[in-house]
């Protein structure tokens, strides 16, 4: 070793050394940090992906199991990981199934099919390939193979913007004249396991994309009621998709008031403009004449006893609540309370939100434009020229597709 002029050993050399080491583990240290950190970006972006897809398939799951998978495929492809758009294996990456939610497990290739599981990756072996790591080749490693999972289940409603409970009835959908049942955007779903769940006579329609019945009513596929959609036989019954939903709180005696106020009706609610909220009502709702209930300002009519019934040209117009609990809840007939509701309307009005009479039948008139987002009910029966539109959202009661993992 050399010898400054002081006669001590010359060390700088060592120190250079020293320095080029610790500024390479520094390098190393932040290489690595930085890959880390792009993988794990990568990840939540396959995240995202998986869960927009298995939504978008599960949003069709009920109606077309191949659909759902093309949806899901499709989905997925509008989302990006690592800079590319994610791709996904049709055949492997996207299974449809059953989800049993009391146990919290996805059975794949079951029905009946309410669920999706997606899985998002950038593997070797996936269709764009695993993730190139910037720093890693500096330690032999040149890739990494990451995949994120996602389940999304559609509830009950599958879909449907008619459901009907019962789950035996011969004429649980009797229809009779020439009206039209109309359900946008969505299916009807009849429970009944009768032969016979559905009667009609004269020229009845319906419209909707699909027509599943827990019975084998053949007759449906017949004639002109059920020409267009998917009739489905012999289906599983949905279970309600709103059991769960327990009733509001009875409120205090509502006060009077011009728009009417929120609160607790006894004696029926009566005819007027509502301020909006809930209203709690005994003894139903009972018009005539031309008297009307305008509920548009955001409202749930929650009837504990008594039923609906309307007659002469009086209306119901009403819109639900978009924030809360029962957000998008038009009506909800408790459902210890079978009284029947007869429901009519003038041709113009645009009514919007869940009809939930669980224990009711409905008897529908009038020609409404629009009678509601869902109707879920025990049992429908209509006349004449009845014409029935239910403009299904997927957002009617808040339960259509949702994550489960």
């Amino acid at each position: 070793m050399g010898r400054g002029l002081t006669g001590r050993p010359c060390r700088h050399g060592v120190a250079i050394v020293y320095l080029a080491l610790i500024i390479s583990v520094l390098l190393g240290v932040m290489g690595l940090a930085a890959d880390t950190s792009y993988v794990f970006w990568t990840a939540h972006q396959l995240q995202n992906a998986a869960d927009a897809a298995a939504l978008a398939g599960a949003a069709e799951v009920g109606f077309s199991t191949s659909q759902a998978v093309t949806n899901a495929v499709n989905a997925a492809a509008v989302n990006k990981a690592a800079g590319a758009a994610v791709q996904l294996n049709s055949s492997t990456d996207v299974q449809v199934g059953n989800y049993v939610r009391s146990t919290a497990t996805f059975i794949a290739n079951t029905s009946p099919y309410n669920a999706v599981k997606v899985t998002a990756c950038r593997t070797t072996g996936s269709p764009a390939g695993p993730i190139n790591l910037v720093f890693g080749p500096m330690f032999g490693v040149t890739s990494s193979n990451v995949s994120r999972s996602s389940i999304a289940m559609s509830s009950s409603t599958t879909s449907a913007g008619i459901i009907l409970l019962n789950p035996n009835a011969a004429g649980a959908l009797t229809m009779s004249g020439s009206g039209t049942i109309t359900v946008n955007n969505g299916g009807m779903v009849v429970n009944s396991t009768s032969s016979s769940a559905i009667v009609w006579s004269g020229s009845p329609t319906i419209v909707a994309k699909s027509l599943c019945l827990s019975g084998n009513d053949t007759a449906v596929n017949t004639g002109c009621l059920f020409s267009g959609g998917v009739a489905l036989l012999n289906q599983t019954p949905l279970a309600d998709p709103l059991a769960s939903l327990a009733p509001p709180a009875k409120p205090a005696v509502a006060a009077s008031g011009n728009p009417l106020p929120p609160g607790y009706y006894a004696n029926g609610l009566p005819a007027g403009t509502l301020a909006g909220g809930v209203y709690w009502v005994d003894n139903g709702i009972v018009l005539s004449g031309s008297a009307g209930i305008d509920a548009r300002a955001g409202c749930l009519i929650y009837i504990h006893s008594g039923g609906i019934v309307l007659s002469g040209s009086c209306t119901l117009k009403y819109a639900p609540m978009t924030t809360g609990t029962y957000a998008g809840i038009a009506f909800y007939q408790d459902r210890g309370n079978s009284s029947a509701v007869a429901l009519s309307g003038a041709t113009g009005v645009t009514n919007a939100g869940v009809l939930y009479f669980p224990q009711s039948t409905i008897t529908i008139s009038g020609s409404p434009t629009s009678i509601g987002t869902q109707l879920i009910c025990n049992k429908i029966v209509t006349s004449g020229s009845s014409n029935i539109v239910v403009n299904y959202s997927s957002n009617s009661s808040g339960h259509s597709a949702f994550l489960v993992q």
